[in-house]
Protein backbone atom coordinates (compact mmCIF):
# COMPACT_ATOMS: atom_id res chain seq x y z
CA UNK A 1 0.00 0.00 0.00
CA UNK A 2 1.24 3.31 -0.88
CA UNK A 3 1.68 6.31 1.23
CA UNK A 4 -0.78 7.95 -0.34
CA UNK A 5 -3.73 5.28 0.34
CA UNK A 6 -2.25 4.33 3.28
CA UNK A 7 -5.38 4.01 6.09
CA UNK A 8 -4.61 6.05 9.25
CA UNK A 9 -6.47 6.88 12.36
CA UNK A 10 -8.19 10.57 12.26
CA UNK A 11 -8.67 10.82 15.81
CA UNK A 12 -6.19 8.96 17.81
CA UNK A 13 -5.91 8.34 21.32
CA UNK A 14 -3.96 11.34 22.93
CA UNK A 15 -0.98 11.60 25.36
CA UNK A 16 -1.99 13.54 28.37
CA UNK A 17 0.37 15.95 28.18
CA UNK A 18 -1.07 17.00 24.63
CA UNK A 19 -4.44 18.07 25.11
CA UNK A 20 -4.44 21.48 26.08
CA UNK A 21 -2.04 22.12 23.17
CA UNK A 22 -3.95 19.58 20.79
CA UNK A 23 -7.37 22.12 21.37
CA UNK A 24 -5.71 25.17 21.27
CA UNK A 25 -3.93 24.16 17.71
CA UNK A 26 -7.66 23.33 16.89
CA UNK A 27 -9.06 26.85 17.99
CA UNK A 28 -6.36 28.56 15.72
CA UNK A 29 -6.86 25.61 12.84
CA UNK A 30 -10.81 25.66 12.83
CA UNK A 31 -11.55 29.16 13.85
CA UNK A 32 -13.83 29.90 11.00
CA UNK A 33 -15.34 26.86 11.81
CA UNK A 34 -16.36 27.79 15.32
CA UNK A 35 -17.68 31.44 14.41
CA UNK A 36 -19.76 30.19 11.86
CA UNK A 37 -21.11 27.93 14.61
CA UNK A 38 -21.77 30.33 16.87
CA UNK A 39 -23.50 32.62 14.60
CA UNK A 40 -25.88 30.03 13.63
CA UNK A 41 -26.76 29.48 16.96
CA UNK A 42 -27.07 32.90 17.55
CA UNK A 43 -29.73 33.12 14.22
CA UNK A 44 -31.61 29.77 15.56
CA UNK A 45 -31.82 31.22 19.11
CA UNK A 46 -33.75 34.41 17.65
CA UNK A 47 -35.68 32.39 14.47
CA UNK A 48 -38.82 33.78 13.77
CA UNK A 49 -38.94 35.48 16.65
CA UNK A 50 -40.19 39.47 15.90
CA UNK A 51 -38.18 41.35 18.51
CA UNK A 52 -35.11 39.18 17.88
CA UNK A 53 -31.42 40.49 19.63
CA UNK A 54 -33.73 42.57 21.50
CA UNK A 55 -34.77 39.60 24.00
CA UNK A 56 -31.12 39.88 25.12
CA UNK A 57 -32.11 42.95 27.13
CA UNK A 58 -35.59 41.94 27.70
CA UNK A 59 -35.44 39.40 29.43
CA UNK A 60 -32.31 40.26 32.46
CA UNK A 61 -34.80 43.65 32.58
CA UNK A 62 -37.89 41.41 33.07
CA UNK A 63 -36.01 39.53 35.49
CA UNK A 64 -34.89 42.57 37.33
CA UNK A 65 -38.86 44.00 37.75
CA UNK A 66 -39.58 40.85 39.50
CA UNK A 67 -36.53 40.36 41.90
CA UNK A 68 -37.52 44.41 42.47
CA UNK A 69 -41.08 43.85 43.50
CA UNK A 70 -39.95 40.50 45.48
CA UNK A 71 -37.16 42.29 47.96
CA UNK A 72 -37.15 45.37 47.42
CA UNK A 73 -41.41 46.44 47.66
CA UNK A 74 -42.20 43.32 49.15
CA UNK A 75 -39.35 42.71 51.39
CA UNK A 76 -38.72 46.18 51.74
CA UNK A 77 -35.17 45.64 51.51
CA UNK A 78 -33.47 49.11 52.29
CA UNK A 79 -30.55 49.00 49.53
CA UNK A 80 -31.73 50.90 46.66
CA UNK A 81 -29.40 49.32 44.21
CA UNK A 82 -30.20 46.45 45.04
CA UNK A 83 -32.19 45.25 41.98
CA UNK A 84 -28.71 46.10 40.18
CA UNK A 85 -27.18 43.35 42.04
CA UNK A 86 -29.38 40.85 41.50
CA UNK A 87 -29.60 41.19 37.97
CA UNK A 88 -25.77 41.29 37.35
CA UNK A 89 -25.49 38.04 39.66
CA UNK A 90 -28.17 36.47 37.58
CA UNK A 91 -26.68 37.05 34.31
CA UNK A 92 -23.62 36.36 35.18
CA UNK A 93 -24.35 32.89 36.98
CA UNK A 94 -27.09 32.08 34.39
CA UNK A 95 -24.21 32.20 31.57
CA UNK A 96 -22.11 29.81 33.87
CA UNK A 97 -24.42 27.57 34.25
CA UNK A 98 -25.95 27.53 30.96
CA UNK A 99 -22.62 27.01 29.48
CA UNK A 100 -21.60 24.28 31.77
CA UNK A 101 -24.69 21.81 31.35
CA UNK A 102 -24.41 22.73 27.49
CA UNK A 103 -20.50 21.73 27.57
CA UNK A 104 -21.53 18.47 29.67
CA UNK A 105 -24.09 16.82 27.20
CA UNK A 106 -22.11 18.47 23.89
CA UNK A 107 -21.42 15.39 22.28
CA UNK A 108 -24.81 13.44 23.10
CA UNK A 109 -26.78 16.46 21.36
CA UNK A 110 -24.78 16.63 18.63
CA UNK A 111 -24.32 12.55 18.14
CA UNK A 112 -26.11 12.76 14.20
CA UNK A 113 -23.23 15.33 13.17
CA UNK A 114 -20.00 13.46 14.80
CA UNK A 115 -21.08 10.31 13.30
CA UNK A 116 -21.20 11.81 9.84
CA UNK A 117 -18.16 13.96 9.23
CA UNK A 118 -15.06 14.74 11.58
CA UNK A 119 -13.99 17.84 12.96
CA UNK A 120 -12.66 18.68 16.11
CA UNK A 121 -15.48 17.58 19.20
CA UNK A 122 -14.27 20.24 21.62
CA UNK A 123 -15.63 22.78 19.13
CA UNK A 124 -19.15 21.55 20.51
CA UNK A 125 -18.68 22.59 23.90
CA UNK A 126 -16.25 25.64 22.94
CA UNK A 127 -19.37 26.91 20.54
CA UNK A 128 -21.90 26.55 23.48
CA UNK A 129 -19.62 28.73 26.04
CA UNK A 130 -19.32 31.53 22.57
CA UNK A 131 -22.49 31.83 21.78
CA UNK A 132 -23.38 32.52 25.50
CA UNK A 133 -21.08 34.73 26.10
CA UNK A 134 -22.29 36.91 23.26
CA UNK A 135 -25.47 36.46 25.01
CA UNK A 136 -23.99 37.69 27.97
CA UNK A 137 -22.57 40.39 26.87
CA UNK A 138 -25.29 42.15 24.93
CA UNK A 139 -27.60 41.39 28.40
CA UNK A 140 -24.89 43.33 30.17
CA UNK A 141 -25.99 46.70 28.69
CA UNK A 142 -29.15 46.36 30.64
CA UNK A 143 -27.43 47.38 33.81
CA UNK A 144 -26.73 50.51 31.52
CA UNK A 145 -30.09 52.23 32.51
CA UNK A 146 -29.62 51.40 36.24
CA UNK A 147 -26.28 53.01 36.38
CA UNK A 148 -28.26 56.52 34.96
CA UNK A 149 -30.78 55.89 37.24
CA UNK A 150 -28.54 55.70 40.44
CA UNK A 151 -26.28 58.20 39.06
CA UNK A 152 -22.94 55.19 38.49
CA UNK A 153 -20.27 56.69 36.38
CA UNK A 154 -18.23 54.10 34.40
CA UNK A 155 -14.38 53.41 35.84
CA UNK A 156 -11.44 52.03 34.87
CA UNK A 157 -13.01 48.53 37.17
CA UNK A 158 -15.12 48.27 33.99
CA UNK A 159 -12.14 46.29 32.77
CA UNK A 160 -12.86 43.57 35.66
CA UNK A 161 -15.80 42.36 34.00
CA UNK A 162 -13.94 40.52 30.71
CA UNK A 163 -11.91 38.91 33.33
CA UNK A 164 -14.48 37.61 35.42
CA UNK A 165 -16.02 36.40 32.15
CA UNK A 166 -12.82 34.89 31.24
CA UNK A 167 -12.69 33.16 34.33
CA UNK A 168 -16.81 31.89 34.38
CA UNK A 169 -15.72 30.29 30.83
CA UNK A 170 -12.76 29.10 31.61
CA UNK A 171 -14.26 27.06 34.69
CA UNK A 172 -17.30 26.11 32.52
CA UNK A 173 -15.37 25.25 29.48
CA UNK A 174 -13.18 22.92 31.65
CA UNK A 175 -15.68 20.88 34.23
CA UNK A 176 -17.44 20.39 30.57
CA UNK A 177 -15.50 18.71 28.93
CA UNK A 178 -13.74 16.94 31.47
CA UNK A 179 -17.45 15.61 32.19
CA UNK A 180 -18.31 15.75 28.76
CA UNK A 181 -17.32 12.36 27.76
CA UNK A 182 -18.64 10.62 31.02
CA UNK A 183 -21.90 11.91 30.46
CA UNK A 184 -21.20 9.82 26.81
CA UNK A 185 -20.64 6.65 29.06
CA UNK A 186 -24.10 7.74 31.45
CA UNK A 187 -26.29 10.22 30.79
CA UNK A 188 -27.32 10.89 34.63
CA UNK A 189 -24.15 13.22 34.67
CA UNK A 190 -26.19 15.99 32.66
CA UNK A 191 -29.55 16.15 34.90
CA UNK A 192 -27.19 15.58 38.17
CA UNK A 193 -25.24 19.12 36.93
CA UNK A 194 -28.49 20.82 36.47
CA UNK A 195 -29.46 20.07 39.78
CA UNK A 196 -26.15 20.91 41.17
CA UNK A 197 -26.26 24.47 39.07
CA UNK A 198 -30.03 25.21 40.37
CA UNK A 199 -28.17 24.84 44.17
CA UNK A 200 -25.06 27.44 43.36
CA UNK A 201 -27.42 29.81 42.63
CA UNK A 202 -28.16 30.11 46.24
CA UNK A 203 -24.91 28.80 47.29
CA UNK A 204 -23.06 32.01 44.89
CA UNK A 205 -23.45 36.17 45.37
CA UNK A 206 -26.63 35.90 43.25
CA UNK A 207 -29.20 37.17 45.49
CA UNK A 208 -26.78 38.07 47.71
CA UNK A 209 -23.39 40.04 48.12
CA UNK A 210 -20.06 39.24 50.17
CA UNK A 211 -20.73 42.84 51.91
CA UNK A 212 -24.41 41.58 53.09
CA UNK A 213 -22.68 38.88 55.30
CA UNK A 214 -21.93 40.26 59.02
CA UNK A 215 -18.22 40.06 60.05
CA UNK A 216 -20.26 37.58 63.25
CA UNK A 217 -20.37 35.16 60.39
CA UNK A 218 -16.45 34.94 59.54
CA UNK A 219 -16.58 31.48 59.10
CA UNK A 220 -19.35 31.23 56.93
CA UNK A 221 -17.61 33.54 54.63
CA UNK A 222 -14.41 30.84 54.22
CA UNK A 223 -16.56 28.14 53.11
CA UNK A 224 -18.55 30.34 50.60
CA UNK A 225 -15.36 31.95 49.47
CA UNK A 226 -14.00 28.56 48.81
CA UNK A 227 -16.98 28.55 45.22
CA UNK A 228 -14.56 29.75 42.50
CA UNK A 229 -17.62 31.71 41.36
CA UNK A 230 -17.58 34.33 43.95
CA UNK A 231 -14.93 36.05 42.74
CA UNK A 232 -16.29 35.89 38.95
CA UNK A 233 -19.35 37.03 39.82
CA UNK A 234 -18.42 39.94 42.38
CA UNK A 235 -15.95 41.25 39.54
CA UNK A 236 -18.31 41.71 37.41
CA UNK A 237 -20.87 43.16 39.63
CA UNK A 238 -17.83 45.59 40.74
CA UNK A 239 -16.91 46.28 37.64
CA UNK A 240 -20.21 47.54 37.05
CA UNK A 241 -20.27 49.55 40.05
CA UNK A 242 -16.80 51.36 39.62
CA UNK A 243 -16.11 49.72 43.29
CA UNK A 244 -12.60 47.31 43.66
CA UNK A 245 -12.65 44.27 45.05
CA UNK A 246 -13.19 43.49 48.51
CA UNK A 247 -11.84 39.85 48.78
CA UNK A 248 -9.19 38.64 50.32
CA UNK A 249 -6.40 38.14 47.85
CA UNK A 250 -5.94 34.33 48.77
CA UNK A 251 -9.52 33.42 47.50
CA UNK A 252 -8.69 35.78 44.41
CA UNK A 253 -5.50 33.77 43.51
CA UNK A 254 -7.74 30.54 44.97
CA UNK A 255 -10.19 30.88 42.46
CA UNK A 256 -7.83 32.05 39.37
CA UNK A 257 -6.19 29.08 40.06
CA UNK A 258 -9.01 26.88 39.89
CA UNK A 259 -10.71 27.84 36.63
CA UNK A 260 -7.18 27.44 34.79
CA UNK A 261 -6.44 23.77 36.85
CA UNK A 262 -9.74 23.04 35.85
CA UNK A 263 -9.38 24.47 32.01
CA UNK A 264 -6.58 22.49 32.03
CA UNK A 265 -7.80 19.44 33.49
CA UNK A 266 -10.73 18.95 31.24
CA UNK A 267 -9.09 19.84 28.25
CA UNK A 268 -6.69 16.90 28.66
CA UNK A 269 -9.07 14.66 29.46
CA UNK A 270 -11.10 15.00 27.08
CA UNK A 271 -9.05 14.66 24.47
CA UNK A 272 -7.68 11.03 25.88
CA UNK A 273 -10.78 9.89 26.11
CA UNK A 274 -12.32 11.26 23.36
CA UNK A 275 -11.98 8.88 20.76
CA UNK A 276 -13.02 5.97 22.88
CA UNK A 277 -16.20 7.23 23.91
CA UNK A 278 -17.29 8.62 20.48
CA UNK A 279 -17.89 4.92 20.01
CA UNK A 280 -20.41 4.52 22.41
CA UNK A 281 -22.50 7.47 20.74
Amino acid sequence: MNKETELYEKNPTKNLLMGPITVMQNIREYNYLLSNFIKRDLRLKYRNSFLGYFWSLLEPLLLSAVYYVLFIIIADNPEKEYPLWVILGVITWSFFSRSLTGCISSLTKNSAMIKQIYFPRELFSINVVGSHLVITILSLFVAVPFMYHFGISPTIYLLMIPIGLFLASSLALGIGLLLAPLNVVNRDIEHLFRFITRAGFFLSPVMWTIDMIPASRASVMEYLLLNPMVVPITMVRNGIEGEALTIDLFYIIYSFAFCFCSLLLGTTVFKRFESEVIKKL
